[in-house]
């Protein structure tokens, strides 16, 4: 075969093996990412910033409050399913405390939680928000505490279940510190493994 020939098929050839490596190799790191923080929403009403920084199990990086928000609640954060797929059906996860952290030097803020059961919606199907379950409120209102657990026993048995996304949420605490400014590091679902 001639040159002219050869090199243009060789160099499509090289072209198509680096990009299927260069998408195998980026797709494989966005999994494992997923895997450490999957993509839920989080939102912070009080237009502060570092929302993200609660989630990132690095307790020297902070959310600090600035602001009052203008509706009940300061920050939400959409935390994990309740359920994990095997293969064949959805699992029920059995989960133990919610742990939240204060800001290095410093205690944790009076606060309410409503802890939401939110709706597990398949947002191909379905043009609306999700449906948000009260599981329970928590008041929280100690001084002088840097790390608390609260446990999680009020939530429901969840079952084994076939299709998605029925009886399937994600764990949602939201958050309203009482008073005009706080500071945390933390917050943490633990889960019986």
């Amino acid at each position: 075969m001639r040159p002219v020939i050869v090199f243009p098929i060789l160099f499509c050839v090289v072209c198509i093996l680096f990009g299927n490596y260069f998408l195998y190799s980026g797709t494989n790191q966005k999994i494992e990412r997923y895997k450490e923080n999957p993509p839920f929403r989080i939102e912070d009403v009080t237009a502060s910033t570092g929302l993200s920084f609660l989630l990132d199990k690095n307790p020297s990086t902070v959310w600090r409050k600035i602001r009052n928000s203008p509706v009940d609640f300061d920050f939400f954060l959409e935390m994990q399913l309740s359920h994990v797929w095997d293969g064949k059906v959805f699992q029920p996860r059995k989960f133990e405390s919610l742990s939240v952290e204060a800001c290095p030097n410093d205690t944790i803020p009076p606060f309410t939680l409503r802890f939401l059961l939110r709706e597990s919606i398949n947002v191909d199907k379905e043009l609306r928000m999700p449906k948000d379950i009260v599981s329970f409120v928590h008041l929280f209102q100690e001084k002088g505490k840097h790390q608390i657990s609260i446990p999680l026993d009020k939530l429901p048995k969840f079952q084994i279940e076939t299709e998605y996304p029925k009886n399937i949420y994600i764990l949602t605490p939201e958050f309203k510190l009482n008073g005009g400014t706080g500071c945390l590091a933390e917050v943490k679902l633990k889960e019986v493994l």
